[in-house]
């Protein structure tokens, strides 16, 4: 028997020895994936999540040396409809949504579009671009992960953090490299657990002749009425005039009382009536 043959022979043997007591060699780890792979599989999951067909809840708004302010909202997520009014004594003012849609749906058009809301109330969701990909029965798909962008920013991976609700989680920071006007995000946690988004951070900043304005918006995610929804945010903005910052003004806003209705009437969704003209101006 030659060298190679005894060679092979004790290799048989050893993997035999393995196999018999049970033990087999370590299997290679799986790759970390990169900080872009990490945002696109969180919104590929949040595109994901089941969207409320009717959504109902208060808004509590708070500002430094402010009483806070509430306001019911009934919201259609079909199109974005929402009817609001301010308590205790508010009319009903129905509009094409202002902005405060607590589910992925609102906070998408904020991804997508930044802060022009105009543009998003424009776009509606059944021209979103379909995914290919095949959706469980019941969820719908919002929009596919292209529409979103993770190409325009430079993302980087900070590592471990903890989510608002007190969950381990994992944070990315991104910094945008093209379509700097709509790309703001500019850090999220993704929850280990379930892979979902569960803090974003969007930078806000514009400029007037001499007075220049910064801040940002952070969203704060969490379980409300058995969805995945915008549980609080934080509105932080300063201004500047000639470089120094002049004041500074931070709102709270807490969604509250929230309940997911199968059906709301549609009356409630109808345009608000234009107000008669005084009888003095006709």
């Amino acid at each position: 028997m030659n060298a190679s043959n005894r060679s092979f022979l004790r290799f048989a043997a050893l993997a035999a020895a393995l196999l018999c007591t049970g033990i087999a060699p370590p299997a290679r780890a799986a790759a970390v994936p990169s900080a872009a792979q990490y945002y696109r599989d969180a919104l590929a999951i949040m595109e994901r999540q089941p969207i409320p067909p009717y959504l109902t809840f208060q808004t509590k708004i708070s500002l430094h040396g402010h009483p806070p302010t509430l306001d019911d909202y009934r919201l259609r997520t079909a199109d974005g409809r929402e009817s609001s009014r301010e308590l205790p004594r508010g009319k009903w003012v129905t509009g094409q949504g202002g902005g405060l849609d607590p589910t992925w749906l609102g906070v998408s058009k904020i991804v997508r579009y930044g802060l022009d809301m105009a543009q998003a109330q424009g776009t509606a969701q059944g021209s979103a671009p379909k995914s290919s990909a095949k959706v469980p029965p019941g969820l719908k798909t919002i929009a596919i992960v292209t529409a979103v962008a993770p190409h325009d920013y430079l993302i980087t991976d900070r590592g471990p953090a903890i989510c608002p609700n007190g969950a381990p989680g994992h944070a990315l920071h991104f910094e945008a490299i093209r379509n700097k006007q709509r790309r703001l995000l500019t850090h999220v946690v993704i929850e280990t657990a379930t892979g979902r988004f569960c803090e974003m951070r969007f930078s806000v900043a514009d400029s007037l002749v001499a007075v220049g304005v910064s801040g940002y918006l952070a969203l704060h995610f969490g379980e409300n009425a058995d969805y995945w929804l915008v549980h609080d945010a934080r509105f932080v903005i300063g201004f500047r005039s000639f470089g120094l910052q002049v004041s500074q003004l931070t709102a709270w806003i807490a969604f509250q009382n929230v309940a997911a209705p199968t059906t709301l009437p549609a009356a409630d969704f109808a345009p608000s009536p234009s107000p008669s003209p005084a009888r003095g101006n006709r």
